[in-house]
């Protein structure tokens, strides 16, 4: 097996601009889609027709209280409807006294929350309006007066939903073009056990004192390796170079990629066992891969898709439970309870494919 690993490293060392593609690739994509080192919150003009400019500056201070992802700026009604239509800004708001109204450009996977926030706010702010009327005072009076008792409860929120969807276009991209773009590496890698069946020297191998576990472990050795070291040194320059924030699942985040890496190690044995020439893997690759990673959730969070086929279908798909853990270790927190029937599932996937895969190799070396 040490034998097949020195040989997989000579080669890479004539031949490593496959794998640096892949990588510089991942920073390409990850830093343009996901829009790394921009910190700058999402800015949305917000006008009123009917509240004074102290009430507004009120409720958009209120607004802007609740996050630091967006921010609310005062804008003229002329304004903020010229720039919806030339396309200049996704949303406006026209705020009033107990209603708003939402125009949109388009819909992004922050809408919804972003609605919900303002509708909090106009909502508390109309409850404050009418307690303070028939208090016979002032809403900020009132208003200090609740901040000023709420430091003696404690409160917590919790969504009625079983799982709350949490987006972050950064990680979206860094995760979803890591996993995707170490598929080529690993399948590629693994498909060189089809090019030495093709040219002869596998069956010199035989020959030699190496038996065919210690072949095959050889292969699959190096390709796991190959592709752990990919993704560790993405995440890890993002992390302490880039200054990408993963909540602190860092190390979690070494852990989890070890099952999607195996089932995908396995996959390309499967696929290589099935093709029959090079050219074949040229084309099924790539079509395997965009394929997975579409229905996957790679390019976008599974949470937006609203066919029940694609949602099923994904559940068939490595990259799915490897994009899962991945948030599952930063944005969602985890317990490690939470991370077995993922990893489970893409070990039993990489279970089955390399059993089915190796089976059809032997089948085809005796025919």
């Amino acid at each position: 097996m040490r034998a097949i690993l020195i040989n997989h490293l000579q080669y890479l060392r004539r031949q490593p601009f496959a794998v640096i593609g892949m990588i510089v690739l991942t920073f390409v994509f990850a830093i343009a889609l996901g829009q790394v080192n921009q910190a700058e919150p999402l800015e949305i003009p917000v006008y009123s027709t009917n509240l004074s400019e102290a009430e507004q500056a009120g409720l958009i201070q209120s607004l802007n209280a609740k996050t630091e992802s967006t921010v609310f700026v005062s804008e003229k009604e002329s304004a903020v409807k010229e720039k919806l239509e030339k396309g200049a800004i996704d949303m406006g708001v026209q705020l009033e006294r107990d209603s708003y109204k939402l125009y949109l450009n388009a819909t992004t996977p922050n809408t919804n929350l972003i609605e919900a926030q303002i509708a909090n706010v106009v909502q508390s702010e109309s409850t404050l309006s009418e307690a303070a009327e028939r208090l016979h005072t002032t809403t900020d009076e009132l208003r200090k007066k609740v901040e000023e008792s709420s430091g003696l409860f404690a409160v917590s929120e919790k969504s009625f939903k079983e799982s709350e969807f949490v987006y972050d276009s950064s990680l979206q991209a860094l995760f979803g073009f890591s996993l995707f773009f170490v598929i080529f590496t690993v399948t590629f890698t693994v498909s060189t056990i089809l090019d030495q069946k093709r040219n002869g020297m596998w069956n010199r191998m035989i020959l030699s004192p190496l038996t065919k576990v210690q072949l095959y472990m050889g292969h699959v050795s190096f390709s796991f390796l190959l592709g752990y070291l990919q993704l560790a040194l993405i995440y890890t320059f993002f992390h302490f170079v880039l200054g990408v924030d993963l909540k602190g699942g860092y190390p979690m985040i070494l852990l989890v990629i070890i099952p999607f890496l195996f089932a995908i190690v396995s996959l390309g044995i499967l696929i290589s066992a099935i093709a029959t020439n090079p050219r074949q893997l040229d084309a099924v690759i790539p079509l395997i891969s965009v394929s997975m990673a579409m229905i996957g959730g790679a390019y976008w969070p599974l949470e937006i898709v609203q066919s029940e086929a694609l949602l099923t279908l994904s559940k068939l798909i490595p990259m799915t439970y490897g994009m899962e853990m991945l948030k599952g270790a930063t944005l969602l927190d985890w317990s490690w309870s939470q991370f077995l029937l993922p990893a489970s599932i893409l070990f039993f996937m990489g279970v089955l494919f390399m059993g089915i895969g190796l089976n059809l190799m032997e089948r085809k070396a005796t025919v």
